[in-house]
């Protein structure tokens, strides 16, 4: 499933708007013929209309002959019949012959026999998704109505997977765990332990893992926090001074760590916004960028060609997407 992931990552740049769809209006026809200066009885139903005088005898649109009534004679609209009736079930309208269709599917545009459970009643249109589709199956409508857990959480430009909730509100023992892109999973709800997602501090429940600090960030798209033992140095006592995120990729999630300095190896996490450098056994935090939107700090040899030596250039440090592998920066 790594490669939705590439693809997603590739196609945010590449968002196509569908056109508004255009509705043709209803048309409306009508003829009317004059028997002299009187318009005497002329009556307008909204469809097409013959105007004629009482007494007269007409002929319908659908082939049927029918006389007007006088205008003194009570006479009602039926419109599930599209019949006048005036006590006698005769098609007369006073002065006026109607045609009428009533199209009440088109009008409201439901089957009704069929199309209740395939409607968002949140918003009263139609689900865009089939319905009551398991957790991790793929998902567009963020009411989660094509979801059997009426969940779906939608990543924005792309797409979204049902899921068992959508924030920590959702879960009442902890956090909710954002969705795996990598490998396709929704979101779940967790007990608050080391490594389970969360947005604040209060869904971590385990005193080892207390802080909520954030790991992966594609900024405007998507974020990943979890428990772990610090959010930054400031939460680290004086042996272990470093933050330092361990990195769990294939999991989309992972957890920080307090370190002690010079103590983390080539090819693990560091930070490096931070005191990454001072943590890494080398010396040196690259920053890895995959497809320029996820952004790591891996340990490395390097972190430019001045850090080699004369000759030498320092390669960049990067992430296996299909392994999970971290790879530092060497010189070359």
């Amino acid at each position: 499933m790594t490669y939705r992931f590439s693809l997603w990552f590739s196609a945010f740049a590449l968002l196509a708007c569908s056109p508004k769809s255009e509705t043709d209006s209803d048309t409306q026809s009508s003829t009317s013929t004059s028997e002299g200066p009187s318009s005497e009885g002329s009556m307008s139903m909204g469809h097409s209309q013959t105007s004629a005088t009482p007494g007269d005898t007409l002929t319908t649109s659908a082939g049927q002959t029918v006389t007007t009534a006088s205008p003194s004679e009570p006479t009602t609209f039926d419109p599930e019949t599209a019949t006048a009736t005036d006590g006698s079930n005769s098609d007369t309208v006073p002065g006026t012959v109607s045609t009428v269709t009533t199209g009440i599917e088109s009008t409201f545009g439901t089957d009704f026999t069929t199309g209740i459970s395939d409607t968002d009643f949140t918003t009263g249109k139609p689900c865009q998704d089939a319905p009551d589709q398991p957790h991790d199956s793929p998902c567009t409508d963020s009411s989660g109505c094509g979801c059997a857990s009426s969940t779906c959480f939608v990543i924005p430009a792309l797409g979204g997977f049902c899921s068992e909730c959508l924030a920590d509100t959702d879960c009442p023992d902890g956090g909710c765990t954002v969705p795996n892109p990598i490998v396709g999973l929704g979101a779940v709800c967790n007990l608050g332990q080391p490594g389970d997602g969360c947005e604040s501090d209060a869904a971590c429940n385990n005193p080892a893992a207390p802080h909520c600090s954030e790991l992966f960030e594609v900024p405007g798209i998507i974020t990943a926090a979890t428990c772990g033992a610090c959010d930054t140095d400031a939460d680290c006592p004086p042996q272990t001074p470093h933050c330092t995120p361990d990195y769990k990729l294939n999991d989309f999630g992972g957890q920080k760590f307090c370190r002690a300095p010079g103590s983390v190896p080539n090819n693990s996490g560091c930070d490096f916004d931070g005191s990454g450098d001072q943590a890494c056994a080398s010396g040196f935090c690259g920053e890895a960028s995959i497809m320029g939107l996820l952004k790591l700090g891996i340990c490395g040899e390097c972190n430019s060609d001045n850090d080699c030596d004369m000759g030498a250039t320092c390669s960049d440090p990067a992430a296996d997407l299909d392994t999970g592998a971290l790879v530092g920066s060497v010189c070359m």
